[in-house]
């Protein structure tokens, strides 16, 4: 694996990270690259942290994360940098990746070019990659005017679509239920206790 140059290393958050919700949060989700849909994101997720594209290298808080990258190929090969980065250790100790969450770049479908590149990248996060699709309503809303969610199965979302004001897009609240079981599965199998 080549080990990304020194100049291209994500930096480290040594302060304990927060999150909207009045608990401390359960993930953070940390950007590839600007424009990665973070902020986003993490509004949905109200229990997730921003870490403003740096490593939690804080252990009084999460050190779980959630890579966020757009769905297009400058995104992809950022999120392929940062996860150079942590399969070379060069990630604060404990952290651990759960998965790479891709957000829609243009609405359509994905280029071919780019479905393949994601397929390439998918072992380095154990096939757990989130793809979150275009949503025109955002480019018209201010960060605090987007509802937030809560992590629901498929048999509990909303069959008609909301408004984002009102609430978070379907596969907003499964891609927040599956990490959340990716993290109580680490939990339960003493995993973490080995790190």
């Amino acid at each position: 694996m080549i080990v990304p140059p020194e100049a291209h290393r994500a930096l480290v958050c040594d302060v304990p990270l927060s999150c909207d919700a009045d608990s401390p949060p359960e993930w953070a989700v940390m950007a590839a690259h600007g424009g990665a849909a973070a902020s986003t994101l993490t509004r949905w997720w109200s229990t997730a942290a921003d870490t403003s594209g740096r490593w939690p290298g804080n252990p009084d808080t999460t050190q779980f994360v959630v890579l966020a990258a757009r769905e297009c190929m400058p995104g992809l090969v950022a999120a392929a940098t940062r996860l150079r980065e942590w399969h070379s250790q060069l990630a604060p100790s404990g952290v651990m990746v759960l998965g790479l969450v891709l957000s829609a770049a243009r609405p359509g479908r994905v280029p071919d070019p780019v479905r393949r590149y994601r397929d390439i990248l998918a072992p380095l996060v154990a096939g757990a990659v989130y793809r979150i699709g275009w949503h025109d309503e955002l480019l018209a809303l201010e960060r605090r005017e987007i509802a937030s969610c809560e992590p629901q199965s498929a048999s509990h979302s909303p069959r008609r679509r909301s408004a984002l004001t009102v609430t978070a897009p379907r596969e907003v609240g499964r891609i927040a239920a599956q990490i959340t079981d990716s993290i109580a599965g680490l939990q339960k199998t003493g995993v973490l206790h080995q790190l």
